[in-house]
Order: C-alpha cells, then structure tokens, then sequence
C-alpha cells in the first residue's frame, strides 16, 4: 500500500537533547546484546535466539523486505544481520548479491561468520562514525527496533537516517507497529504514520507495508523515483 499521508505528530531531537538520548542508546545497546548473547547461548542457530514467534513469520518479513527493489546482482547491507538468516534466505531464493551483514552482538557475528565463513559479517554499530560503514545499493533492516527503551523513536530516527544515507538506491526496514491490537510488554510499537512523517522529510518517495503481518509493518524509502 502507498501510503500519501503526511502527519506531523513526532518531537523532533533538538539538539541539547541528543547526549542524553545517546546515552540511553547505549544502554539499550547494552542490554540487545546481552539479551541476544543469553539467547544464541541457549537456542544457537533456531530462530529462538533471535526471538522471532516462527520460522516462517521470519520469513514473511524478508520476503517482504527484499521487495524493495531488484535486489539480484546489487550490493546488500544487512544492519542487524544476527545469525545471517537473511543472507541464508536469500540464498535459498537464489539472489545474488554482494552482502555484507552488521550487528552489535559478537556472539551472533561470531556464529553468522562460521555458518557462512566466505561472507563478510561485522561486529560494528551504524552510529558509530568512528567505524566506517561503506554505500551500498540497497540497506535492508530487520527486528533492530524490538527492545528500545523510552527514547525508541529517537533511536528510530536516528537509525533511519544513517541507514538511508548509506544506501544508494533504497532503504528497507520493519517495526512493530502501533496499531497492533495485540503487543507484547517491554517490545516498542511505532506509529506507522509517525514512522512515515519522519521518512517524508528524508525523501517524498516512501512506500508504507502494513499488509503482511497484524503486528509488523515495512517502510521503503527510495533516492529515486522506480522505473
């Protein structure tokens, strides 16, 4: 579904604010990698460690996702790539592309290189500027945003921001969404149409997918009008 509606309903990060903001983005980051160290621990490569209800709801979202854009043959950047199921699926599907997968949790980097040791996987945090991150064609994200404290659409934000710049045609990336009827307690739910004002200012050509999954939506953003 196009999505053409425009509201401003989102605080915007001033400036004063964003040390403060950083800070419990840290500790959020603290606490996603010691959750998903616990989880890879005990689960290993099943879809458990990465806290998805079921392979195929997992799925559902990449097959979403990739749908972005003509993916074959282009450059891939995976932010939050855990154990490398997106690379796996898109092997299965047969896409060829050059991949490079990102994720904050060692433990889950450790296990994606073994799994897949002629990829390239990174332990490296998007934000960090002081790790430098090469333009891709298309940055895919998956699940990054589940557990994020009170400064959840500040990190959202951010995020989305560093990721499209990053990418040279299109980004694509998920969220649990808002107007789901049922949510879990502790996950951040964003309002899709919130999610969507903040991408019209990083571009007019934005794409909403709320017709998948009853709990998840998918936002594409593109540098360029679709040919």
């Amino acid at each position: 579904m196009r999505c053409g509606v425009l509201v401003e309903t989102e605080r915007p990060v001033r400036r004063g604010d964003r040390e403060p903001v950083k800070h419990l983005w840290r500790k959020d980051n603290e606490r996603n990698v010691r959750i998903y160290s616990e989880r890879v621990a005990l689960h290993g490569y099943d879809v458990g460690a990465l806290g998805w209800g079921s392979r195929e709801s997992q799925a559902e979202r990449f097959a979403v996702l990739s749908e972005v854009g003509k993916l074959s043959g282009s450059s891939v950047l995976d932010v939050g790539c855990g154990l490398g199921d997106l690379y796996a699926w898109m092997r299965r599907k047969r896409l060829r592309v050059r991949y490079t997968g990102l994720d904050i949790t060692p433990g889950m980097v450790d296990k994606a290189r073994a799994r897949f040791p002629k990829t390239q996987f990174r332990v490296c945090d998007v934000l960090d500027h002081a790790q430098p991150v090469a333009v891709h064609d298309y940055v895919l994200s998956s699940g990054i945003f589940t557990h994020r404290g009170a400064s959840g659409f500040e990190f959202l934000e951010a995020m989305v921001r560093r990721m499209f710049d990053l990418s040279k045609q299109a980004l694509a990336f998920n969220c649990l969404s808002g107007w789901a009827e049922e949510k879990e307690r502790g996950e951040y739910h964003a309002d899709p149409l919130q999610v969507i004002s903040l991408c019209r200012k990083l571009t007019p050509r934005v794409v909403l997918r709320h017709d998948y999954h009853p709990r998840d939506f998918t936002v594409y953003l593109y540098k360029a009008a679709r040919t």
